[in-house]
């Protein structure tokens, strides 16, 4: 295959990077290997030392959220040392399909002096070259959009004409196949209906009987049990498919499906609905107390040290005008069977920074959750290097059993004994080659340790971003040197542990330097609530 050279801004003997993705489908037009494969031949043909090769598989184009080796990538660009020449990517599809990703992060990797370049796009270089890039985005945008234009107008024929409905049922409902016809390719073409399931059709009818008389969610969950917390309860009640009535996109299919409770029923709860969520909106218009309470700053980093589960930020509107603050338990409250208490806000906040300001006045502390991940890391690259050692010593054998049957066949004929067998190892040398081209592309970044006087001015950097007044910046502060807090209360005592972490392998999820700090201390219980007097 032949492709634009790389510019001159890329000579011979310059160290590039690779990104890859795909998106997952069953016809995609490049796999990520066979992506890999081009990409090496690329770089041996003109002199480009190929260094780390980070790939998303099965990951949209639409969104850098979920990519994590994407994010990898431009984390590690952060750092100067860590930066190659260039960045080859296979296609400018392939790096982002949302015009507004592609630019901002192609143009943050180019002023940090890395130069890209696309296999397959062809643009030349100079000022205008970035024009022809521009409308390249835009045209891989619209592509996007229309795929998914294309792909909602599908479904929604598919509903209209058929009553079939992608996705998972509602509980309550099974999906039934039902046979639409042949495909181009002659496959059978096989969708779904929603159908009521017999085995919930009481439970659901109980559920909305009470619901009709006004008994509360947590009643109606202990009666029937249709779910596993009762948030999923306030979508369930609101949905017309259990009285018959299908809604999809724009289109609204009466008598859809049998109905599992009357249309009476179901409109009777919907006015209990609107009545209590009157009541809620009259008691929480004239002060809001979560748009008051600002940034709960351990929200994601804060966990249950009973169960484990994450904190929420639990907000109260006092009656002398103020708001309460505090860390509750997620499991004690969906599913009420943990018995942990919840945590005043401002006596947990206060303990951990204190906490976290007094771990940086050492500023050792920080080398060595540095040192601590540095051997992690080579941990993990030695059983990398070993697993490729060991696959490359069973591809020596496998291609050497190849050559072998290969001369056998050349010299006495085939047979379909040596074929099954030449085959098998045919397909033994390609899986061996592409575990190979996966375990390489894990290539671990060093991790840079500071001398004393670094890591005085990093701590002291830290210590001061803690006690910014923007609880939003201290948040941010705190998600990049905290794997999590985990806290229990014990009577008018907290006890748990703060945990620090750094940036894990690519591989490997967050992982827990062995570095914790115990906190403790005896928080101040709910405010006083003192009777009115008329």
């Amino acid at each position: 295959m032949s492709f634009l050279p790389p510019p001159s801004t890329l000579p011979p003997g310059s160290i590039v990077d690779s990104y890859r993705r795909d998106s997952g489908g069953m016809k995609q037009d490049q796999s990520t290997d066979q992506q890999l494969t081009e990409i090496r031949s690329f770089c041996d043909l003109h002199g480009l030392t190929l260094r780390h090769n980070f790939v998303d598989e099965a990951k949209s184009g639409g969104s850098t959220t979920n990519r994590d080796d994407f994010n990898r990538m431009i984390d590690m660009y952060i750092t100067a040392d860590q930066r190659p020449q260039g960045l080859i990517l296979w296609n400018y599809a392939r790096f982002a399909r949302d015009i507004d990703d592609a630019q901002l992060h192609k143009i943050n990797i180019r002023r940090l002096g890395i130069v890209i370049h696309s296999l397959n796009d062809q643009v030349p270089e100079g000022n205008y070259g970035r024009f022809i890039e521009f409308f390249i985005d835009m045209s891989n945008e619209e592509k996007r959009r229309q795929t998914s234009v294309d792909a909602k107008r599908g479904l929604r024929d598919l509903v209209q004409k058929y009553g079939c409905v992608p996705g998972t049922p509602p509980r309550g409902f099974l999906r039934e196949p039902f046979h639409i016809g042949e495909r181009r390719d002659k496959t059978e073409h096989i969708a779904h209906k929603w159908v009521p399931d017999p085995a919930y059709k009481t439970r659901i009818k109980k559920a909305f009987q009470l619901r009709a008389q006004g008994k509360p969610l947590k009643l109606i969950h202990a009666e029937t049990q249709l779910f596993g917390s009762l948030n999923s309860y306030l979508t369930f009640f609101t949905n017309p498919l259990y009285k018959g009535e299908l809604h999809y996109a724009d289109l609204i299919i009466p008598n859809y499906c049998k109905p599992i409770v009357t249309a009476e029923m179901w409109d009777k709860v919907q006015i209990i609905i609107g009545q209590l969520s009157q009541q809620q909106k009259t008691r929480t218009s004239k002060r809001h107390p979560r748009r008051q309470s600002g940034v709960y700053i351990f929200s994601g980093l804060s966990k249950c040290g009973l169960c484990r589960s994450p904190h929420y930020g639990q907000t109260s509107y006092q009656r002398n005008g103020t708001v309460y603050l505090r860390y509750a338990c997620t499991r004690a409250k969906r599913r009420k069977d943990c018995l942990a208490k919840p945590i005043p806000a401002n006596v947990l906040e206060e303990i951990v920074l204190d906490k976290i300001h007094h771990f940086f006045d050492d500023p050792n502390n920080l080398i060595n959750i540095l040192i601590a991940f540095q051997a992690d890391n080579s941990s993990h690259q030695a059983r990398v290097d070993e697993e490729v050692a060991s696959h490359a010593a069973q591809l020596a054998t496998t291609r050497k059993s190849i050559t072998n049957l290969t001369n056998a066949i050349a010299d006495a004929g085939h047979t379909t004994s040596i074929l099954k067998r030449l085959a098998s190892a045919e397909a033994q040398e390609a899986e061996l080659l592409t575990k190979i081209s996966k375990l390489k592309t894990q290539t671990i970044p060093l991790i840079y340790v500071p001398t004393e006087d670094q890591a005085r001015a990093a701590a002291h950097k830290i210590q001061k971003d803690l006690q910014s007044k923007d609880r939003a910046f201290i948040r941010q502060t705190l998600l990049g040197i905290i794997h999590e807090i985990e806290v229990t209360r014990e009577g008018k005592n907290l006890r748990g542990k703060i945990t620090f972490f750094h940036t894990p392998a690519p591989q490997d999820k967050k992982k827990e330097i062995n570095k914790t700090v115990s906190l403790s201390s005896a928080p101040v219980g709910a405010p006083n609530r003192k009777k009115r007097t008329t």
